[in-house]
């Protein structure tokens, strides 16, 4: 399909394009003004795709199941892409666990600025900057709470998550996944006292 048949086809697709177009110029003025070794920029979703319009606009569950507002990995994993020059490398990875809250903390950390983070409440986001400076395997996060709307309904713990089971099933009959095998959640676990 041709880029112009699906921009009749879908809005979507040309507000995309947009985005992409800005961050480029973003990137370009970062460069421009020599700034880019003192400047992190990070790109992430805020959820996985929207399964509805996954015709028209080509998205599918392929590794993950699930999508915006569901609590499988399709609807809560998402890409972040981090650009910060002489600081991060180019083309490296990280698979640790970091949660929207985390960006928070991590950013007040690396501007310098903690004394602004309250203290007279709990503060969700952990600080993630290892991750950033260090790579893989140095977060400090190897759990998250997933919602759907205002209920619970899984709990990743390193590798493994539980579904949790409806209000009166008994916890014990709770479905488990290794995400590493099986990141669609096909296919439970017998519960072995993994918690």
């Amino acid at each position: 399909m041709k880029k112009d048949d699906l921009q009749r086809r879908d809005p979507r697709t040309g507000r995309l394009q947009a985005a992409k177009q800005r961050l480029i110029e973003i990137l370009d003025e970062v460069d421009r003004l020599g700034i880019a070794d003192e400047t992190l920029v990070m790109l992430m979703a805020d959820n996985g795709a929207f399964r509805q319009y996954s015709r028209v606009t080509g998205m599918s569950d392929t590794i993950y199941r699930g999508g915006k507002a569901d609590h499988l990995e399709g609807g809560v994993r998402v890409n972040a892409f981090v650009r910060w020059p002489g600081v991060i490398p180019a083309g490296s990875y990280a698979g640790d666990i970091v949660h929207v809250s985390d960006l928070y903390t991590t950013f007040a950390r690396l501007g310098q600025a903690t004394e602004y983070i309250p203290t007279d409440r709990v503060i969700d986001g952990l600080d993630q900057t290892a991750v950033l400076l260090l790579g893989e395997d140095h977060g400090r996060r190897d759990y998250v709470y997933i919602y759907e709307g205002l209920t619970l309904r899984s709990v990743v713990k390193q590798k493994f998550k539980m579904h949790l089971p409806a209000p009166g099933v008994p916890g014990a009959g709770a479905p488990m996944f290794d995400l590493m095998r099986d990141p669609r959640e096909e296919n439970p676990l017998i519960s072995i006292g993994l918690w």
